[in-house]
Parts: C-alpha cells; sequence; structure tokens
C-alpha cells in the first residue's frame, strides 16, 4: 500500500472533511476508523454556516435528499410559559438559511463515503493503539486490524477522533473545563407529536431549572423520528443517581434518569406522550475539555479531538469539519514549502480557530451564568443599535448560524458587554424589557421542511434494530 503524506485517526466530519480536502490537494491519505459505519453519534442539528460547506464537498443534494431542514432554533423555559424564536432568515438571505437536522449514522457514512471516492484509502474497524511522533521525518500509526497488528507510515498525523481524544490522553495533555462539567444522554423517538414548531423543523432548546443546570434539545430527524437530547449537570447527576440506585435502579439508572426527566418537563412529557424510544440510549460523560498544545511539525487536534465545549448551540460539527478545511491550506503548504513555512501557517489558521472556539465558549459561559441574558425571554425581532456593527439582535442571530470564524473579534466585544452588569442593564431597559411579538415559527411549512425524504433511510442506519421502549414502560 505504501507510505501516506497524511494518517488521520477517526472517519467522523472532521477526518472525513480533512481528508476530502487533502485529497484534491493531491496528497496521499489514509484514513483509520475504529468503528464499522454507519454508527450512531450526537450532534445531529446543523448550523446554516455549514451551507457553503456543504456544496463545496458535493454533499448537499443529498443531504436535500435525506434531511429534514432547519430553519431557526426556539428557547423555551422549563415550564413552557416564555419562549422566542430565532429564525435565519433574518439574517440570511439565500438558500442556505435552511440548515439541516440529521442522523448521525447516516450522515457521517456520508461524508465517510465521499472521502474514499475523492481517493483516500478508508480502512474500517482498525483500532489505533499507539502512534510513533518521534522520528523526524516520518510518523507511525499501530493497531489492531481484524486480529492482526498492523503498523503504517505517513509523513503527519491528524487526530480526529473525537470525544475519544486519542493524542491529547496519551501525551498527557487533556484538561476538563470545570465550568462547563456537564453529562449528555441522547436517543431518538418514534411516533412523537409533531407540535410546537418540530412540524415545521425548529430546534428546540427547552432550559431546565438552574439546580440542573442543564436542557433539553429537541429536533426532527425524519418524518417520524424525533431526537432528544438531555444535558445536566455532574452535580446534578451525581444526586439523581444515589436516588435511583437506592430505589433499585442499579443497572438501568442512566435510563431512568433520562426517562424522569422528560417526564417531568412539560413540553418533553406532551410531545413524548404516545412516544417509544427507536436506539439505544447515548450517554456522553466526558463533556468539556481541551488540549493545550494541538499542533506540532508532524501531527494536529482537529475537531473535538483538541477541545470540546457544550452541545447547546450546535456547533461541535462546523467547527471541526471549517478547521479541517482552514488546516489543509495551511498542511498543503508544510508539504510544498517545508517546515517553517508550514509552521507558520498552521500558526495563522491556529489562530483563528483559536478566536472562534474562544468566542463560542463565552457565549455558552453567558448562557449559563444566572445572571446573564435568557434567550428564551427575548424577542428575536427587537432591534437595538451596537456600536453601528448591524444590531444586537442581527449578532445574536449570526453567532447561532455560525459565524465562528469570520468576525470573532466584533462579537466577542458585544459578548463582552452582555456580561459588565451596568452595560448589559441598559442594554436590557432597552432592548429586553420593550413589548416584543414572539414569533412561534420561522414562516416555513411541513412539505418544506420534510420535502420527499425517506424514513427507511433512517431505519436502516439505525442501531441493529434494538427493540423499542415505550416511555411509559419500565
Amino acid at each position: 500500500m505504501g507510505d501516506f503524506d497524511f494518517i488521520i485517526i477517526g472517519g467522523g466530519p472532521t477526518g472525513s472533511t480533512s481528508a476530502i480536502f487533502l485529497r484534491r490537494k493531491g496528497h496521499k491519505v489514509l484514513v483509520l476508523e475504529r468503528e464499522k459505519f454507519p454508527r450512531q453519534h450526537v450532534g445531529e442539528s446543523l448550523l446554516p454556516f455549514c451551507y457553503p460547506l456543504f456544496e463545496e464537498l458535493g454533499i448537499l443534494e443529498e443531504l436535500k435528499k435525506r434531511f429534514p431542514r432547519k430553519p431557526g432554533a426556539r428557547f423555551s423555559n422549563h415550564d413552557g410559559t416564555k419562549s422566542s424564536t430565532w429564525c435565519f432568515r433574518n439574517i440570511i438571505q439565500d438558500d442556505s438559511y435552511l440548515s439541516f437536522h440529521v442522523v448521525r449514522a447516516d450522515f457521517d457514512k456520508l461524508l465517510l463515503d465521499k472521502a474514499a471516492a475523492e481517493g483516500a484509502t478508508v480502512i474500517e474497524e482498525f483500532k489505533v493503539e499507539k502512534v510513533n511522533l518521534e522520528a523526524e521525518d516520518f510518523v507511525e500509526a499501530t493497531g489492531n486490524y481484524k486480529g492482526e497488528t498492523v503498523t503504517y507510515r505517513g509523513k503527519f498525523l491528524i487526530d480526529a477522533s473525537g470525544q475519544d481524544t486519542f493524542l491529547a490522553r496519551r501525551l498527557g495533555d487533556k484538561t476538563q473545563i470545570k465550568e462547563l462539567d456537564r453529562i449528555a444522554f441522547l436517543t431518538h423517538w418514534k411516533g412523537a407529536k409533531y407540535t410546537q414548531g418540530i412540524d415545521v423543523g425548529l430546534l428546540q432548546i427547552c432550559i431546565l431549572p438552574q439546580e440542573k443546570s442543564g436542557w433539553f434539545g429537541i429536533q426532527p430527524v425524519a418524518k417520524d423520528r424525533v431526537s432528544v437530547g438531555l444535558i445536566i449537570s455532574r452535580k446534578y447527576l451525581k444526586e439523581q443517581k444515589e436516588k435511583l440506585r437506592k430505589a433499585g435502579h442499579e443497572n438501568d439508572w442512566q435510563m431512568q434518569l433520562y426517562l424522569q426527566e422528560v417526564r417531568s418537563t412539560p413540553l418533553t412529557a406532551e410531545i413524548l406522550s404516545d412516544a417509544e424510544i427507536a436506539q439505544p440510549l447515548i450517554a456522553v460523560s466526558d463533556f468539556s475539555y481541551y488540549a493545550n498544545k494541538t499542533f506540532g511539525h508532524n501531527f494536529a487536534m482537529l475537531g473535538d479531538s483538541g477541545k470540546f465545549l457544550d452541545a447547546m448551540f450546535a456547533s461541535g460539527v462546523y467547527l471541526g469539519m471549517n478547521s479541517s478545511k482552514m488546516f489543509a491550506e495551511a498542511l498543503d503548504i508544510l508539504m510544498r514549502q517545508g517546515k517553517e513555512a508550514g509552521m507558520k501557517a498552521m500558526s495563522e489558521k491556529k489562530k483563528h480557530i483559536d478566536g472562534a472556539y474562544d468566542l463560542v465558549e463565552k457565549f455558552i459561559n453567558i448562557y449559563y451564568d444566572p445572571a446573564g441574558f435568557n434567550l428564551a425571554e427575548m424577542s428575536s425581532t427587537s432591534e437595538s443599535g451596537y456600536k453601528g456593527f448591524e444590531t444586537a439582535f442581527s449578532l445574536v442571530h449570526y453567532l447561532l448560524a455560525g459565524d465562528f470564524f469570520n468576525n470573532y473579534e466584533k462579537y466577542s466585544g458585544f459578548l463582552d458587554m452582555l456580561k459588565n452588569p451596568k452595560q448589559f442593564a441598559r442594554w436590557k431597559n432597552l432592548v429586553v424589557d420593550r413589548p416584543n411579538v414572539h414569533e412561534k415559527t420561522c414562516g416555513t411549512t411541513f412539505d418544506e421542511i420534510f420535502g420527499s425524504i425517506d424514513d427507511r433511510l433512517v431505519e436502516e442506519t439505525s442501531i441493529n434494530g434494538k427493540k423499542l421502549q415505550q416511555l411509559q414502560g419500565e
């Protein structure tokens, strides 16, 4: 098979995107993926700013055939008394205002197959166990493939292993973000009620009471499949875990905790009252973290392998894919012009990537701050000028749509204003407390959102047709 220019660990969206853009630049690429695709994953609601990437990658038309569209996001409080709807059409005037909700099993396989079609060598069910980064002129990845130990050699290693954080763990460079210490649970439901905006494609974020420090994320991923993710603080989880174990749920406390929160939240209780679970529950516990050194002359950590924040604003897939595209340009310079030029190019790209991640982190921290602004209590149609740059709510719209890389310094200044108590109070009096009209939809119809998508595609890529579990059941 010969040596490679790039060895990529992980075939998710970040790894596949890296492979595609590096192949288009003429490099020899190997992707080593631990699982056999399709495999389910979290992170199913995609941002409008992904749209140009999908066009460039050549998968946009296929996405339109397979997945529901996403025109905006609605934030509501726990008891449903307050809500606001943020429609991407308010800031985006072309077709990209309609983003997508995807089944990650299908979406990820589509991207990995595209990488293979572009000429990357893709090996699934290859578990990388160790790497050699010590040599000056090559890297090696060694792992288990069908019971045999196999080693591949390349010039540069890309860790796109996601939350497995392959390199960060082995280099001892993985640090938890204590302020974002949360746990995520996710599964799909059949037979849900298509109300509360699900029928018109909205991502629903239901903010839970303060002691839980979390939220539900609800989105349609097919005509009869709703994804419902629960995010709660680790502190609250520990308290509930102890109670559930004492109540006899030693082995199934995770599912019982998830169902408990579904039943006790009016929005999810209503939507899922007659629904049944359609796949096994996914739990993600190692939730928010970062690595200090994410690249060197022969390696890079891209996407979730180097940093993961929070799923609140559905930013992870876009951050990983766009970072991969940007870094591919620097890696091409490294291969063609040498180490000095390559390190300079990688440093420049990394500055913009870090700026995007820092902006998202700031937005998330303000969101979780009890004294900060509550998106459920704001109207997306309110307007207040902010230093001549669009309007205050246009800025929030752009952040929710995914404009992290282009104007992160301007947005960061706006968020700093929201963190200043005096400035925030003045802004709140001018904007948030003024009478407003809360939109209920973004003007889309069921047919526009779901079109001719075939739910059989979802069934084919679900986890092994597991037995369905009813909400009312144990």
